[in-house]
């Protein structure tokens, strides 16, 4: 692969690592190897939990969105939660 077919998308070198990772990941994920129809495992408890705190914070994100006056507010808020660390 040359470095001009790479796909990398506004977010720059972040976007590139995404990129890489999601191809290791398909790579190396066991899921691939499974013949169509064969059952995946249910979610452990963990990964319900993780994705029942990110439909949280996404909803309060457009809830906060939502809110914006105009689209100058709105990329002011858009702006603000970029910059805010969500750890």
């Amino acid at each position: 692969m040359r470095a001009a077919d790479i796909p990398v998308d506004e977010e720059g070198a972040l976007g590139l690592c995404r990129v890489l990772l999601r191809a290791a990941e398909s790579s190396n994920s066991p899921t691939s190897e499974l013949p169509i129809g064969a059952e995946q495992r249910p979610p452990t408890l963990g990964e319900r939990f993780d994705r029942w705190i990110a439909r949280l914070r996404q909803r309060d994100r457009e809830r906060y969105l939502s809110q914006s006056r105009d689209i100058f507010d709105l990329e002011a808020r858009i702006r603000a939660l970029e910059r805010r660390p969500y750890y």
